[in-house]
């Protein structure tokens, strides 16, 4: 039996005019500002957002999709559509990130999105990846993408989304979650996520002896595991 090529993509399109329109309430979006998406998808959330922004952004990395969605949305002239993966192209100035990405992409979503500078993100991710960003130390589920966006970003869950909001339907529990920079704006590098993920490679080891193998000269009190 031949798996839909959305499936193999891990994409799931939001169909429910419902969360439709509770995406673009919670998102609050002037006529003065610019919006990113990334995931255009067939162009339903796109539509809305050109609607009420000043200019949209939107990223479609399936070149399928992108065709349609050219189509359905060709009469918006304040909107930018691009056929690459977002996180690999050069960014412009935005104010408000919204994400309806395959949920194998929230990760580079949350560690692209601290580089960036913005009002608030919001974005529909698999629940149980909103539960590992508001874990704790110790935590079975924490783990580096925990630390980096708990340092940035205040997080909110906002509501949960069912699976038949989605075609294909997804296997899994969706929600949607707010993310908005802490004050002052924290800056952080990319050399300091990489270095935050090779920590978390061995988060079962003491910390002070991981970086004594790296020869991380760090002023640390206490021999915690690298999870706590």
């Amino acid at each position: 039996m031949k798996v839909p090529k959305r499936r193999l993509l891990g994409q799931h399109m939001l169909k429910d005019r419902r969360i439709l329109e509770k995406l673009i309430e919670v998102a609050g979006i002037s006529q003065n500002e610019t919006v990113y998406e990334a995931g255009a998808g067939e162009g339903s959330l796109t539509n809305e957002l050109c609607k009420r922004a000043k200019s949209v952004v939107s990223f479609e990395i399936d070149h399928d999709l992108f065709k349609k969605s050219s189509r359905l949305l060709s009469d918006f002239p304040n909107l930018k559509l691009i056929n690459a993966d977002l996180f690999k192209f050069p960014y412009f100035v935005f104010d408000v990130f919204i994400s309806n990405l395959p949920f194998s992409r929230s990760r580079d979503a949350l560690q692209w999105l601290p580089l960036q500078k913005f009002s608030r993100a919001i974005l529909t991710v698999q629940k149980e990846f909103a539960d590992k960003l508001q874990a704790r130390p110790g935590d079975e589920s924490y783990r580096s993408v925990t630390v980096i966006t708990q340092h940035c970003f205040t997080i909110e869950q906002l509501f949960d989304v069912p699976k038949g909001s989605f075609d294909p339907q997804p296997t899994v529990e969706s929600t949607v979650i707010r993310l908005v920079p802490k004050e002052p704006r924290i800056t952080i590098t990319r050399t300091t996520i990489r270095n935050m993920n090779l920590l978390f490679s061995f988060r079962n080891r003491k910390l002070l002896s991981v970086l004594k193998k790296y020869d991380c000269k760090i002023d640390l009190a206490g021999n915690e595991r690298i999870e706590e």
